[in-house]
């Protein structure tokens, strides 16, 4: 992710990105940008997180929801691995 001030680019984020278990027939990408973009904003805006870190909790739950049927899955479902991302 290319981060931009004033029209100028301020620095540079990578995420390997996440991939996460997926049973046969389950997952689509409805929701998955909204939660990826939900992510980024609340952990930059609200939380005041590095970009680096907001990235990587974008990119973990835009991955999530894509594993999931529906936009909004459960969280008592959610992996570890997200678990950890997100301390919850």
């Amino acid at each position: 992710a290319l981060w931009c001030e004033n029209g100028n680019v301020t620095s540079f984020d990578e995420s390997p990105g996440y991939s996460l278990p997926k049973k046969k027939n389950d997952g689509d990408t409805v929701g998955a940008g909204d939660a990826f973009l939900a992510s980024l904003i609340n952990s930059l805006f609200i939380h005041g997180e590095t970009s680096g870190k907001a990235l990587e909790r974008a990119c973990a739950l835009g991955g999530y929801v894509a594993g999931c049927r529906g936009a909004t899955p459960a969280h008592c479902d959610a992996p570890d691995s997200l678990r950890n991302v997100f301390s919850i």
